[in-house]
């Protein structure tokens, strides 16, 4: 059986957001699944010792242009170059708490929010407005949604994120097509490329 293509993202990077608009289409037209992966960068940043964009000099100032750029060619658009802090930690653990039992529904939960976030405007840095959002996906994405806080989906949401380090994940979106690694929205033709025409 053919392996899903892994995506592994936080809700507070924008590039993941644009990657997660084109994602399952990509997916499709090469016969693959996607397995949503959420993680917390801050974690990993520790790891690697990479800071947020906002701690960046020079980038901090050239990244919501690109930002803008990237959505226009997309024909998105862009609300907010950048979330607002909480936003990782609330929505990956609804999304886990979804995921513990319907991983498809979590998925939608994943493109739902993150379009919300950067296409919208949407504040969902706490808790209870990502458990809000989630209700808004039907009433077993409620129903999951309330366990956020709940020891299963935080130990999921740290295993996660420490699957992703020792796995070697260090940005997002990272995506892991049959063990080959690829970094950035900007690498999804090469991710199409690599699966239409076997590993170079």
């Amino acid at each position: 059986m053919t392996a899903p293509i892994a995506f592994w993202f936080d809700f507070a990077s924008p590039f993941a957001w644009i990657a997660s608009t084109q994602i399952e289409d990509l997916a499709r037209r090469n016969g693959r699944s996607v397995d949503w992966r959420a993680i917390l960068l801050g974690v990993v940043f520790r790891t690697t010792g990479m800071a947020p964009i906002l701690d960046q000099p020079l980038r901090r100032d050239y990244v919501p242009h690109d930002l803008a750029r990237v959505a226009r060619r997309q024909g998105l658009t862009l609300a907010r170059p950048l979330a607002p802090p909480g936003t990782s930690l609330a929505c990956a653990r609804v999304f886990h708490a979804i995921a513990l039992e319907d991983p498809a529904l979590a998925g939608r939960f994943a493109r739902a929010a993150m379009t919300a976030i950067f296409g919208q405007g949407a504040d969902l840095d706490t808790a209870p407005a990502a458990q809000a959002f989630a209700a808004t996906l039907g009433p077993e994405a409620a129903r999951l949604a309330v366990q956020s806080e709940a020891p299963p989906a935080r130990d999921a949401l740290r295993a996660a994120t420490q699957e992703a380090i020792a796995q070697g994940v260090f940005g997002a979106p990272f995506i892991v097509v049959d063990g080959e690694p690829f970094w950035g929205q900007d690498r999804l033709p090469m991710v199409e490329a690599w699966l239409r025409e076997g590993p170079w």
